[in-house]
């Protein structure tokens, strides 16, 4: 082949495409899901605490306009949580602008990428990201109102359909008086309130083969020598007896087990969630929080992912999710994390198809210890999360 040079391979290709060879078909992408909107918790007071009422929003631009922003919650001094996924539809930077009147915080994969958390009067705020086209990302916003105006907008700037000016013209005196295009709310589409990737079934365990006993070899034992009897001559000894060879061991049929409900990380033990009584609990070793924040974990979002698929295996199954912290600072703050702690929980799980009505979230605070408050090596084991069945 070393006469097809790169001159005579593209004459080639060119005569092929002359006599109207048919190219390769593209391959076909496939189309982005629809969104639902996102989940948004509203609660009354500045720091998550009482929720008053869960609804799905259809996207995140508000101006409430010193009035009430939800039936039952407060015009002022209210809190609320939006909690969700977002698709982007091309790949590329984002720009996200966040108007706010008084404090938002955003996270996208748990990643915090603006923390204006304080009060303040109306301004607006900028931040960018690289996302994939067609991904889903887990997102997050925080928003707190004490006074006076409330504003809670966020709009966002798309690579592949940038903001452009309107050409100059003598209709806009060459440009002079051209509006500059403001950029718009993340439209319903890309919202979704659940998980929209496909949950890939996993494939069976392999049957594996049955063991084929091995076969040891009989070895021969030598004859013993005669001797000449100096005494009368006794009875003749009896010959051992050949080795007995050995049984042939019976096939058994090696089944793979169904996988376990939860997996206890810390003891390599498996708990069945049907197997557990009313009233007794379950304390889920990987969700564990940073102290003072009920922010899930990347082991514990982990955790979760398992517990959704064995609750949603078993519809009939209802829990207490319970939180609890250490004794550090004051209780009364602890008792409003562990809630938040415990609500975090129940979220993640509604939002991985669990029904929220079989979920109870309760926080204890630092009532309840399992390990010692004094030592520091061993308070991060009371920043728990414990399921109690109902």
């Amino acid at each position: 082949m070393a006469w097809l040079t790169d001159r005579r391979l593209r004459e080639l290709l060119l005569a092929m495409l002359a006599l109207g060879l048919p190219a390769a078909p593209a391959r076909a992408q496939a189309p982005l899901p629809t969104g639902d909107g996102i989940t948004g918790d509203y609660y009354d007071g500045v720091e998550f605490d009482r929720l008053v009422l869960s609804r799905r929003d259809a996207t995140l631009a508000f101006d409430w306009t010193h009035q009430p922003p939800a039936p039952g919650v407060p015009a002022e001094y209210f809190s609320v949580r939006w909690t969700g996924w977002l698709v982007p539809p091309a790949s590329g930077r984002y720009v996200f602008h966040a108007t706010v009147d008084d404090g938002m915080r955003i996270w996208l994969n748990d990643k915090l990428i603006l923390n204006e958390w304080r009060p303040q009067p109306v301004r607006t705020f900028t931040t960018s990201i690289k996302l994939n086209a067609g991904e889903p990302y887990r997102l997050r916003v925080e928003y707190f109102q004490e006074i006076l105006d409330t504003r809670a907008r966020i709009t966002w700037e798309r690579p592949d359909e940038p903001l452009k000016s309107p050409p100059s013209s003598w209709r806009n005196f060459w440009g002079r008086t051209a509006e500059t295009p403001r950029p718009g709310p993340i439209p319903t589409q890309f919202l979704f309130s659940r998980n929209p990737r496909p949950v890939v079934a996993r494939p069976a365990p392999a049957k594996l083969p049955s063991p084929v006993p091995r076969q040891s070899p009989v070895v021969a034992r030598p004859a013993p020598v005669p001797t000449r009897p100096s005494r009368p001559a006794a009875p003749p000894r009896r010959p051992a007896p050949a080795p007995l060879a050995p049984v042939a061991a019976a096939r058994v049929e090696i089944q793979a087990l169904p996988p376990p409900s939860v997996l206890l990380a810390d003891s390599g033990s498996t708990a069945r969630l049907s197997g557990l009584g009313v009233g007794e609990t379950i304390t889920l070793p990987e969700l564990y929080f940073n102290q003072g924040q009920a922010v899930l974990l990347p082991a514990a979002r982990r955790a979760l992912d398992g517990l959704a698929a064995a609750l949603s295996a078993r519809p009939t199954l209802r829990f207490e999710v319970q939180g609890h912290t250490d004794n550090v600072g004051n209780a009364e703050l602890n008792r409003q994390l562990s809630q938040q702690r415990a609500d975090a929980v129940c979220r993640y799980l509604a939002a991985h198809g669990v029904a929220p009505e079989r979920l109870r979230s309760v926080g204890y605070g630092g009532t309840q210890p399992v390990a010692d408050n004094a030592d520091p090596t061993q308070r991060p084991r009371n920043r728990r999360v414990v399921l109690r069945r109902l």
